[in-house]
């Protein structure tokens, strides 16, 4: 058994992360890679490193595929980290987010290596999920660097790449997951899950939020692509086109963490990875550990 809660992509490589460990997907199966974290929570693929969330070291990173390792400098910090978000332009800005079990956002410019807290305006110090938006289109002005942030009380947004946070216009819930639309320096759209009060939908860049009638009471995990959408409730999927309709898809199972990549939706369950087609969302391949002769 490998209970998945992660996954992660770069240089055609499929990493996935869970309380029994780190893999990396290969032929068909789940290859078992030493790390660091008693308690592994999340993965991150940058282009010339990995890294690794959790307890008790906070971030660590490998730059040699698992060989060796190396702990990050977290300021203090002493807190598990639970969630790991790279910058879109993470290859010229070095940035990456982390989000910590009571210590709030730590924000690093070198890729991994030295963790500052970037805390201003938060109110709840509990992060759960950051999602970063897509790169704008270039011109005569810096691009946007809009990032958003989940907590046990509400939802944030920051303008300028984590470096202070504002409370969006939402109820007090706890959200424990984030999708941003593909489209959104059009459309605006971004999308939040709650624990047991539904899906909620903001149209105004994540200024504000509103429940979406149509989707399911609790959401554990969310993704976007160009397409449309996909949740996962306590007992299915659900599909959206558009993000305001939503139907359970027919004999489909829950998972706990859904990821749009190539060509498949790459989903975690209690049981390992699997690879679902875009459309029906029908198993393509289910990626296991290999069992101990």
């Amino acid at each position: 058994m490998a209970v998945i809660l992660s996954i992660a992509e770069a240089n055609d490589v499929q990493w996935a992360a869970g309380p029994h460990g780190l893999f990396q997907v290969d032929a068909g199966a789940l290859l078992t890679v030493l790390q660091p974290m008693e308690r592994l929570a999340c993965t991150l693929a940058l282009p010339q490193r990995l890294l690794v969330g959790g307890g008790p070291y906070g971030v660590a990173y490998t730059t040699d595929q698992g060989q060796n390792w190396q702990a990050g400098w977290m300021a203090g910090c002493q807190s598990a980290v639970l969630v790991l978000a790279a910058d879109p332009n993470v290859e010229n800005s070095g940035v990456v987010l982390a989000g910590t079990e009571g210590e709030g956002v730590l924000r690093t410019t070198d890729r991994g290596g030295y963790w500052s807290p970037c805390n201003f305006g938060l109110r709840n110090y509990t992060i759960l999920s950051l999602a970063w938006a897509p790169l704008g289109q270039t011109g005569p002005w810096p691009r946007r660097e809009i990032v958003f942030a989940a907590t046990e009380e509400g939802l944030y947004r920051s303008p300028n790449g984590g470096r202070g946070w504002r409370r969006a216009d939402c109820p007090e819930l706890v959200y424990q997951i984030l999708a941003v639309s593909p489209d959104f320096h059009n459309d605006g759209v971004v999308m939040a899950g709650s624990e047991m009060d539904g899906l909620w939908r903001s149209e105004d860049g994540g200024r504000s939020f509103s429940r979406v009638s149509s989707a399911p009471d609790q959401v554990n995990a969310l993704c976007a692509w160009e397409e449309g959408w996909l949740l996962s409730a306590a007992e299915e999927l659900w599909h959206s086109a558009d993000g305001v309709t939503w139907q359970p898809v027919t004999g489909s199972a829950p998972m706990l963490v859904l990821r749009a990549a190539e060509g498949a939706i790459l989903a975690g369950d209690e049981d390992g990875l699997v690879a679902l087609d875009r459309h029906h969302f029908a198993l393509q391949v289910r990626y296991a550990v290999p069992e101990v002769a």
